[in-house]
């Protein structure tokens, strides 16, 4: 281990070294910026400004600030400049930079919907994000969020079936991701986790997604030692008349007649908006590359609503509601299937911003997130007569679920010149009941019934402080966060009470904090780096387990949870950098984080088993000494002149649990990206061809059951072409050699011990139509 800590010395020495040398041989140049505002004169943030050559050649990408306002150091001459933000129509100017200014001014006009992906590694709001595209999320026609996530460096997710992926983010699962919705704090349905926290969001729905690798989103709420947060849609308010927009379209791919329509309306003046969105989804069992059928049954319905009003040019007043019920769902990594997911959210916002004051912005929200769910065995092995088994008759399973998040949150913006403040406090209660009942099938009679999910109950109040300095373009912010959380649950069996020690109710107090800064060396050259500490308390189902399969361990084994488990304490210091020259952009980020009573589980070979069909061993939830991660992401884009683009990636993860003396449970291996793209000038019309390169795993936790995974090559070709009057076309082929594969954080089948395959060669077509 003491090699491996002086390797990233050695590589944070290296990085140091080479970005302060290449920030000496920059020779600086004139300083020049401006102010991006909407038709109403507001300040824009987060408008991303591009410079170029006037050939096309690109020099420099910046994000606007809270107050509109962007500055890049370049060479005096003549320049091509974009700006553009999700629901604006982006403008193009020709500028002459020649004398220094800040005072540049550029308007944006309502547009059209889009959609982003934000994926940031350093905090939100201090520094710079890396801005992607996320409109290939609609171009290849993904099922889910979190399917289109794991297409990015340094993240991937959990299969347990056809869709309602898990999202991971450099090696931490579940709740070590905290995941929120249009500021919601949100939780997955069923203590299977066959959903995770943000399933139940339909992909056609987003605005923007904003993922944050490392411990820095301490201002969106508690226990986020990574953090993924969900937008979706909302029209901007116009500038004057009323406007009305929308967009409706359909998808078809080949494997598994997946079927995918939608359809939303929209309209705004300077006064009120709204905007509602449906869409259907459904498909039937896949095949994967050896011609396997693979269980893929689904059905999905979304329907999502939102509508403001401004009594006056500083005030908003808010409400955003949605309705999801998923149906039919087969779970090939799951020991049960899903009747189905009932979710209804809702939420109430006020937002006041004064001009000319200390107060930048007051802003406070109400909301409830409830969940329904359903699981059954109706088609599993279980559900068959089998002689030679134990019992060697069919069992009828019934699990109900309920997972219901109420919570409010509140903050204060002050503006005091170069120091920005935010002041804020938030309040979550989560309720999860769930029970089990298992019947002989045959007569329906009642074996047993046990409890899930006993009542549990966490309550976290937590408040922060934030304070950003800015200077020049460059930012250094620091955040501190306290939470008070106290855990607790109803009746619990007999058995729970005797096997396990602590108090059922447990209160924790747990303070996080974070510093970073970030440095624009010159316009195209920014290095950052940050050092933060976030806290994770453990789950209903890692106190309150009464034997129940776990999700994070893919095994069909047991887990005994335990009411006294410590918090998890990460600390990860994060470095990374920004580099664009000429036509190419280059992002660096490296990564180390420990986690201290690191919540694993353990063989207990004093505990009975639960159900006859289960492995012998039954595992207890404990804290582990210590667990280390470290790894990198690489990426490189380029374009080829004109009509051609290229990128690369490159991400890995590196994890040892220090308890068990062996490799952290599910950690990715090294994985590469490729891509390059013919397109038109306009970008109207283009043609991709994807590789996606992950290595094999054998850094596997063997006591725990984990096998290790094959390597893999994937090739996906997609286009899309604008046909004009609002209509495009997408097609593609994904999988174009029909490998068969399966990713290593997918789940294991319980049953055959093997995990579950992805989707064979399969070819998929879309047609939209937008005004």
């Amino acid at each position: 281990m003491f090699r491996c800590k002086a390797r990233w010395k050695n590589l944070f020495a290296f990085v140091f070294i080479a970005t302060t040398t290449t920030a000496a041989a920059h020779a600086q140049g004139v300083n020049w910026g401006g102010v991006v505002v909407d038709p109403q004169a507001f300040a824009l943030p987060g408008v991303s400004v591009d410079l170029r050559t006037v050939d096309g050649n690109f020099v420099a990408t910046i994000p606007t600030d809270r107050e509109g306002r962007f500055q890049f150091t370049v060479p005096a001459g003549t320049y091509q400049l974009t700006a553009s933000l999700l629901g604006f129509e982006t403008v193009t100017r020709e500028v002459a930079i020649g004398a220094p200014t800040r005072d540049f001014r550029i308007e944006l006009k309502l547009g059209s919907f889009r959609q982003e992906v934000v994926v940031t590694a350093t905090m939100p709001e201090l520094a710079m994000e890396v801005v992607v595209s996320a409109t290939e999320a609609e171009q290849r026609a993904v099922r889910d969020v979190a399917e289109h996530l794991r297409t990015k460096a340094g993240l991937s997710a959990t299969r347990r079936g056809p869709i309602n992926l898990e999202p991971t983010i450099r090696g931490l699962q579940e709740t070590q991701v905290a995941m929120f919705v249009d500021g919601t704090r949100t939780y997955a349905a069923g203590p299977a986790r066959m959903d995770s926290d943000i399933s139940h969001v339909s992909p056609h729905t987003l605005q923007a997604v904003r993922v944050v690798k490392g411990p820095w989103a301490l201002t969106w709420g508690a226990g986020a030692l990574s953090a993924v947060r969900i937008e979706t849609f909302r029209p901007a308010f116009s500038g004057g008349e009323f406007v009305l927009g929308g967009r409706v379209g359909a998808n078809y791919a080949q494997s598994g007649d997946g079927t995918d329509g939608f359809a939303g309306v929209w309209g705004s003046n300077d006064r009120a908006r709204f905007a509602v969105y449906h869409n259907t989804r459904a498909a039937n069992d896949y095949e994967d590359g050896d011609n396997n059928l693979i269980p893929g049954d689904y059905e999905s319905f979304d329907t999502r609503w939102t509508a403001a009003f401004k009594p006056n040019a500083a005030t908003t007043i808010e409400y955003l509601g949605g309705y999801q019920e998923q149906r039919d769902i087969d779970y090939a990594g799951r020991i049960l299937d899903a009747t189905f997911f009932k979710t209804h959210s809702h939420a109430g916002e006020v937002t006041w911003r004064p001009q000319a004051s200390i107060v930048s912005e007051i802003h406070g929200q109400v909301y409830a997130n409830l969940k329904d769910h359903l699981m059954n065995n109706d088609e599993k092995p279980t559900a068959f007569d089998m002689l030679g088994r134990i019992p060697p008759f069919g069992l009828r399973v019934e699990l109900p679920t309920e997972s219901d998040t109420t919570g409010g949150r509140f903050y204060v913006m002050l503006d005091q010149g170069t120091i920005d403040w935010k002041l804020g406090t938030d309040l979550t209660r989560l309720e999860q009941n769930a029970s089990r009942s298992i019947f002989r099938r045959s007569n329906d009679s009642l074996i047993f019934s046990d409890i899930v999910w006993p009542d549990a109950g966490l309550t976290n109040i937590g408040g922060y402080a934030q304070a950003i300095y800015a200077w020049g373009g460059g930012q250094l912010g620091a955040t501190v966060r306290v939470d008070a959380l106290d855990a607790s649950a109803g009746v619990v069996s007999d058995f729970f009470s005797a096997n396990t020690t602590g108090s059922i109710n447990q209160t924790e107090t747990n303070v996080s904090a974070a510093v970073n800064a970030t440095l624009p060396v010159t316009g195209a050259f920014v290095v950052s780096a940050g050092v933060g500490r976030s806290v994770r308390s453990a789950t209903p189902m890692e106190r309150y387990s009464d034997r129940f399969p776990s999700t994070k361990f893919q095994t069909a084994a047991e887990f005994m949870g335990n009411p006294a488990l410590r918090p998890e304490e990460a600390l990860e210091v994060n470095v990374g950098s920004l580099f664009q020259v000429a036509r190419a952009s280059i992002t660096a980020d490296i990564f180390y984080r420990t986690i201290d009573n690191y919540i694993t589980v353990v063989p207990d070979q004093s505990l009975p088993k639960r159900l006859p069909l289960s492995p012998n061993t039954v595992f207890r939830y404990i804290n582990g000494s210590e667990a280390q991660f470290a790894g990198f992401e690489l990426q490189a884009e380029s374009d080829l002149g004109p009509y051609a683009d290229v990128s690369a990636s490159y991400s890995y993860v590196w994890a040892e649990d220090e308890e068990l003396n062996e490799p952290v449970f599910g950690i990715e291996p090294f994985e590469q990206r490729y891509a390059i793209q013919a397109h038109t000038r306009d970008l109207q019309r283009w043609i991709e061809l994807g590789v996606t390169v992950a290595s094999a795993q054998n850094r596997v936790a063997t006591t725990r059951l984990e096998q290790a995974t094959e390597g893999w090559t994937v090739l996906d070709l997609r286009a899309s072409i604008a046909l004009g009057r609002g209509v495009s076309v997408k097609l593609g082929v994904e999988n174009l050699t029909d490998e068969t594969y399966a990713t290593h954080l997918n789940s294991l089948n319980p049953f055959m011990r093997q995990r579950v395959n992805e989707v064979g060669r399969s070819s998929y077509l879309g047609l939209e139509y937008g005004f």
